[in-house]
């Protein structure tokens, strides 16, 4: 199965963020729909984040041949801190997670202005 990680540890001024997200994609005969499931232990924090981080990749990316038949993402870890993490942190590390693990370079990708403290997701 394919997998992706992406990691996030910075401070910027007063701002801090950290974050791990791994994750693994697997192609599955079916009716096309994509599933995502999460590892009960190591990723019960911040799904909510995940789960948009990967409907954006699904979004931007050609689901047809990605997964023709249907697939699933598994999100094996989700690692964060009370302080410097929050869903849309986990969504940024989650879909740049998804764009490694499918090897699909999107021609924008999710951004972090550091100092600004702001994410993009650009459409």
């Amino acid at each position: 199965m394919p997998r992706g990680e992406s990691t996030i540890a910075k401070q910027s001024g007063l701002k801090g963020y950290f974050g791990k997200v791994t994750l693994q994609v697997e192609p599955t005969e079916g009716d096309g729909a994509v599933t995502v499931d999460f590892d009960e232990r190591r990723a019960r924090s911040w799904q909510q984040g995940a789960r948009f981080g990967i409907e954006y990749v699904l979004e931007h990316i050609p689901k047809r041949k990605y997964f023709p038949t249907g697939g699933r993402v598994h999100v094996d870890c989700i690692e964060g801190h009370e302080v410097d993490t929050n869903n849309v942190l986990i969504a940024y590390l989650t879909a740049n997670a998804l764009f490694e693990a499918l090897g699909f370079e999107p021609t924008k990708r999710p951004s972090l202005d550091e100092a600004a403290g702001v994410f993009e997701f650009p459409k």
